[in-house]
């Protein structure tokens, strides 16, 4: 079955906010558990790597079936992509890579 691969947050983040998001992978695991995940940020328009600005790596995790990358930061107006790299504990092991988008912004009026 094809899993989705990118997931976009469907509303923009000021760039003071700081949360973590939750990704499912429980339909491409199948029967296998996420054994390790490595955790990257770029900004998209030119590639730049600015995971120390928006993941707090000290704060990512996983379960055995949920990402979990902790965004920070950023700067107004900009997109960022995390990539998430996937190992699972199968033999051999599977391997993915998943994306979460998201753009800042500070002009966020009211939202319900």
């Amino acid at each position: 079955m094809a899993t989705k691969r990118l997931f976009v947050l469907s509303r923009p983040k000021p760039s003071y906010s700081e949360w973590l998001v939750q990704i499912d992978l429980t339909n491409w695991l199948g029967g296998e558990e996420i054994s390790s995940v490595a955790f990257s940020a770029k900004i998209k328009r030119n590639g730049v790597n600015v995971t120390s600005t928006v993941l707090n790596s000290s704060n990512n995790t996983y379960t055995t079936v949920l990402l979990k990358p902790f965004i920070r930061g950023g700067n107004h107006g900009e997109t960022y992509v995390v990539t998430m790299k996937v190992v699972t504990n199968a033999t051999p092991a599977s391997k993915e890579e998943f994306y979460l988008e998201f753009t800042v912004n500070d002009n966020i009026p009211d939202i319900d």
